[in-house]
């Protein structure tokens, strides 16, 4: 079988990247040949998520099934799934853990606000007599005793997506630093020193949360010395519903706003409000995740530029990566697939199976 995984090198640029997630979405036994992914690859296990990863781009490459050699039970602690992109990481790990043949409980914690539900799960998941764990911690600090204790008693542990300030055994975590400094390179770059003002509100997602607080922070940075104007980071919780009322006070309380940079949640709550009053076009948008939502606004022009982390690819990789880990093969522990920028010249290169099929139901558990 010849994936679009093995096709990547044939193909250029952005769409490369992007095109090469449509290999995912196979996962029965009779398609589960050992898939390849560009990854931004640190070179050794980084000691904290938030050091840089570098530019030095490898070939991940998984386990076929037959190089599992049992039927290794790993659990996986979320912060909620009450959207698109959690879904999809979900889902990504559901797919993986099907074609390798392991195991699979997922807990929820129903919502960034829920640390100690949380950290109980943890404690579920060492309870259960788990070979793994991969976690998408709400706090950075408040799992590193837990994290200790269960790799002292030989329990390997997964840094996924968020991040956690501690040692663990690998760490697949995207860099939302530098998701925000491509956001804010973006406006930089059309709003040079000396061309004048221009507004800009920042809606990261959740306070005290780690990719929230690294979007936030790479923007800063990158738009330093140039002539945009950081009005305001509005805090709060990813779902639309919860971006709807703070999309609307940003709209009334900056009635001359330039743009908004926010969630993939943040512009399709923005878009509605934009549209009930007449005003589409009138605030530019550019948002730090993608959502199905918001492929014909993108096209349409309507929503300037989001970006693109592979969220599937992220989850096949974490569960692939830690089943190496257990079998004793890994050679790479630390990476992410590359982020990319997406607007109107590229969105037909984001494959639909980027996001949870529409007719896919969760699925907490694989046996």
């Amino acid at each position: 079988m010849t994936s679009s995984f093995q096709r990547i090198k044939s193909l250029g640029g952005v769409a490369a990247v992007v095109a090469a997630a449509a290999g995912f979405g196979m996962a029965d036994r009779a398609n589960a040949d050992a898939w390849q992914f560009p990854v931004l690859d640190p070179g050794e296990l980084r000691a904290s998520p938030t050091q840089p990863i570098g530019t030095n781009v490898s070939e991940y490459r998984a386990l076929n099934p037959d190089d599992v050699t049992r039927k290794w039970h790993i659990c996986m602690l979320v912060p909620h799934l009450t959207n698109n992109i959690l879904r999809a990481y979900l889902y990504g790990s559901v797919e993986e853990a099907k074609r390798l043949g392991v195991q699979l409980t997922t807990f929820d914690a129903g919502g960034y606000g829920k640390l100690d539900q949380q950290l109980a799960q943890f404690d579920n998941c060492v309870a259960l007599g788990v070979d793994a764990i991969m976690i998408m911690a709400i706090s950075p600090t408040a799992f590193s005793q837990k994290i200790k204790e269960a790799r002292d008693a030989g329990i390997k542990v997964l840094d996924l997506n968020i991040g956690v300030e501690t040692e663990v055994d690998a760490r697949v975590v995207v860099t939302y630093l530098e998701v925000g400094r491509i956001l804010g390179e973006e406006l930089a770059a059309k709003h040079p020193s000396g061309s004048g003002k221009t507004t800009v509100v920042v809606m990261p997602g959740p306070a005290g949360v780690a990719w929230s607080e690294d979007t936030a922070t790479g923007f800063k940075r990158a738009v330093e010395g140039s002539d945009v104007v950081l009005e305001q980071v509005v805090y709060g919780p990813p779902g639309r519903l919860d971006q709807t009322p703070l999309v609307e006070d940003v709209l009334v309380t900056y009635q001359d706003l330039d743009y908004i940079v926010g969630m993939g949640t943040s512009l399709e709550a923005a878009l509605n409000s934009l549209r009930e009053q007449g005003r589409v076009g009138t605030v530019g948008l550019y948002g730090s995740f993608m959502t199905p939502d918001l492929e014909k606004p993108i096209e349409n022009k309507q929503v300037f530029g989001v970006i693109v982390e592979n969220s599937i690819v992220i989850n096949r990789l974490a569960t692939d990566m830690i089943v190496q880990i257990l079998e004793g093969k890994a050679v790479i522990v630390d990476a992410i697939p590359t982020v990319t920028m997406v607007n109107d010249t590229n969105i037909a290169s984001v494959p639909e199976n980027n996001f949870v099929p529409a007719d896919w139901e969760i699925q907490l558990n694989v046996d």
